[in-house]
């Protein structure tokens, strides 16, 4: 398996273990649900980047995406299942595949960030 598939599963793992952890946190302890889409956008970057250095610029997207995508889908059910992730609105099919490409599209846009910003960063020397 090469580096990019297990940081790719490293980010899978990585957001689902935050998404348990953060709506828990938010049904026990009060902390408000929303903020924690930052927590997954740093995980979005941080995975998007470490491909970006092995793979290039398309696959940090697709990378930014794809984590996206199971933050989307699995991670909003175990939110949904433990509480906070639940939309106060009805919830219909529409609303659900919506919700489930804009958060890609926000994923793919953080992949690309990283994407350019591992461009921008000079190798790094060791010494």
């Amino acid at each position: 398996m090469d580096r990019a598939t297990k940081t790719l599963i490293t980010g899978a793992l990585a957001v689902v273990a935050y998404d348990t952890v953060g709506a828990t946190a938010s049904r026990f302890l009060g902390i408000r649900y929303g903020v924690l889409a930052l927590g997954s956008y740093a995980i979005y970057s941080a995975v998007a980047y470490q491909i970006a250095k092995e793979s290039g610029t398309v696959s940090a997207v697709a990378a930014g995406a794809a984590i996206a995508f199971i933050d989307a889908t699995l991670g909003w059910a175990i939110s949904w299942a433990i509480g906070p992730g639940r939309p106060q609105t009805r919830v219909t099919p529409a609303l659900v595949v919506g919700t489930i490409l804009v958060v890609v599209f926000v994923g793919a846009i953080f992949g690309l960030a990283a994407a350019f910003i591992a461009r921008k960063r000079p190798p790094r020397v060791d010494a």
